[in-house]
């Protein structure tokens, strides 16, 4: 066999055994994914919090819900079962700009100092069955007109402790930001039983793209602000978090947050009913 048929001979076979391989390679490479040159807010939404249905099932994500309802939290779509929560979340320890349930008025001035807002509305109370005691005072007293009486009262209150902080409203002008802190009466220690947050970040005028977008981008993230900071609502068809029934809750819709004791409300309600029957000398019903 001459030299040339040899090497015609090793040149096939090397040929040969390398073709399968570089036949498989070309099969196995994937193509490179299309680029896209702009993407949405839904699309952001997505990448960013995870896709909200994988194989056909619901990913658990409530934030990610925001992607397909616009400002509103679902708990799910139709015909998918709701995953429900064992643990529930104890509202009593959540806090509104610093402020928590219970706090005293004191504490609550040094908290919105601290966040930049300013009082600008102080409503003072007394409660209804003291104040008409107190009016009954004044007029048999002699005090005549409304003007006079309402000032005798007012004194009376003040002096025996009854007149209270009810209700302050802080604003952050720079932010456009208000939150609404209530009390009860001194019956329960004058304590904060309702915080409410209210924003207009959210809603930002206009009709326009540049308008659409900028209002979608804050609805978003004052909902991822919301998932950050308190978690994954226990109800997230009603977007709420507490341990249920008359037990403190929070509360929230877009661009606003309520944090809520009931709990603390009606036992001041107690307090001042008992106070009151001890004063008319009625009997409390034992059965």
């Amino acid at each position: 066999m001459s030299i040339k048929t040899k090497f015609c001979i090793a040149l096939f076979v090397g040929f040969a055994t390398f073709y399968p391989t570089f036949e498989t390679r070309a099969e196995d490479a994937s193509p490179a994914p299309a680029q896209t040159t702009s993407n949405s807010l839904t699309d952001y939404i997505k990448t960013e919090t995870g896709s909200t249905e994988t194989s056909g099932k619901k990913s658990g994500n409530w934030l990610s819900d925001l992607a397909n309802k616009g400002t509103q939290v679902l708990a799910g779509k139709k015909n998918v079962p709701i995953q429900r929560q064992v643990k529930r979340s104890n509202a009593s320890v959540f806090d509104i700009c610093g402020v928590m349930l219970r706090m005293d008025l004191g504490q609550v001035m040094d908290a919105m100092d601290k966040r930049g807002y300013k009082k600008t509305t102080v409503e003072m109370e007394i409660p209804n069955f003291i104040r008409w005691r107190y009016d009954e005072q004044c007029r048999l007293k002699g005090v005549i007109g409304y003007e006079r009486s309402a000032s005798c009262v007012n004194q009376l209150a003040k002096k025996n402790n009854h007149r209270y902080v009810q209700h302050i409203l802080f604003n952050n002008y720079q932010n456009k930001e208000t939150v609404d802190v209530f009390f009860t009466s001194n019956f329960t220690g004058n304590k904060v039983y309702r915080v409410m947050y209210q924003t207009e970040a959210a809603n930002i005028k206009g009709t326009g793209p540049k308008a659409e977008y900028l209002r979608n981008l804050k609805i978003y993230d004052f909902w991822k602000k919301i998932n950050q900071k308190y978690g994954k609502p226990d109800n997230p068809d009603r977007v709420t978090w507490g341990l249920g029934e008359n037990k403190p809750s929070l509360q929230a819709d877009t661009g606003r947050l309520i944090l809520n004791d009931p709990m603390l409300l009606e036992l001041d309600y107690t307090r001042m009913s008992r106070e009151d029957q001890k004063f008319m000398n009625t009997a409390i019903y034992t059965f």
